[in-house]
């Protein structure tokens, strides 16, 4: 469509049409500003909070450094951030984030960003582990509906001597819920947020479902499917507990649509992916957890709102911390 048409489109608008667009534009120039910027608060060589930085260089790398008033110590711009540690250009990240809420394969985007494979995962590693770090303060409150997803256990990308590689699509060698299932707690907000995070295998304790107490609002209507496990935590957060047995029993009111319509995004993106790495879940429990939340937003919507979230928060997780830091750590026995 050519610009006059566009203006002629815009202008037989009724007023109301008018106003509506104009405020979308206003609010996507303010989100793509924000998203650019990053004022970094804490000093990170002597934790100096709001001091006066003043122009330090550049580094070796060409990336602009800045300088503590209070230590006189020199940092790059983007400390704490997603191009911090990193070879690659913000663009490079961006597009990253793009094809990482596209489900693009690594492989894909690799050849799309004229890079390696492995330099490419690594990166989206960095990226899922910010992810989780940037919801890890998540609270769902007022109507809430809880549930368990399982999901069989991976060393998908490692050799384990005492453990048979199992093919693509197999099945655990132990009937029903085992050890060889992770187990996946699930809370969803109506109309709002969700909370998922792995924290046991196989049918969860009530200790086990404590571990959610700081992500559970007080005072809330809570759904649950009768598992006893979920008690004490609801009585410590005050809620009351409505019990649903069965979909027989579903009302309009009264039902678990939402969490399960939860577990079938998992399902979808997790088949995708052609399973996940157990030691890894809960930073693609992170990723499942804003697709839901980004659910009908355009993908440069969700790349503005992303970058504009993670300036909030500063994280200093290096490629070689990938392995062996903030894993979800199980065993087979």
């Amino acid at each position: 469509m050519k610009d006059t048409e566009i203006i002629n489109f815009y202008n037989n608008l009724d007023q109301y049409a008018k106003d509506k667009i104009d405020r979308q534009l206003i609010d996507l120039t303010n989100a793509k500003k924000e998203s650019r910027n990053y004022c970094i608060k804490v000093c990170p060589k002597c934790d100096a909070v709001n001091p006066r930085f003043t122009k330090g260089g550049n580094a070796n790398s060409g990336k602009p450094m800045l300088k503590c008033s209070c230590c006189h110590k020199r940092f790059t711009y983007d400390n704490g951030q997603l191009t911090h540690y990193s070879h690659q250009d913000e663009s490079k990240w961006d597009q990253l984030i793009v094809d990482t809420f596209s489900q693009v394969p690594v492989e894909k985007s690799a050849a799309n960003m004229n890079i390696s494979t492995y330099t490419v995962w690594r990166m989206r590693m960095k990226l899922l582990h910010m992810l989780e770090k940037m919801i890890a303060d998540t609270v769902v409150s007022g109507e809430i509906e809880l549930d368990e997803k399982y999901i069989l256990n991976s060393h998908k990308g490692e050799k384990k001597d005492n453990l048979k590689p199992r093919k693509r699509g197999g099945s655990a060698s132990k009937r029903g819920l085992s050890n060889e299932q992770i187990c996946l707690p699930t809370a969803v907000q109506r109309n709002g947020t969700a909370v998922l995070k792995a924290t046991n295998t196989a049918t969860p304790t009530s200790g086990d479902l404590m571990k959610l107490s700081n992500s559970i609002g007080e005072n809330s209507m809570a759904w649950i499917d009768g598992k006893t496990a979920y008690n004490n935590l609801l009585s410590e957060k005050h809620c009351e507990i409505r019990v649903m047995k069965d979909h027989t029993t579903y009302t309009s009111l009264d039902h678990l649509n939402n969490v399960n319509a939860f577990h079938r995004l998992i399902e979808k993106w997790y088949k995708g992916y052609n399973g996940v790495a157990s030691k890894y879940i809960n930073r693609y429990a992170a990723l499942f957890t804003l697709v839901r939340e980004y659910t009908g937003c355009d993908t440069q919507e969700i790349l503005l709102s992303i970058k504009k979230r993670m300036h909030q928060i500063t994280d200093f997780f290096r490629i070689v911390d990938m392995k062996k830091d903030d894993l979800f750590i199980y065993s087979i026995s």
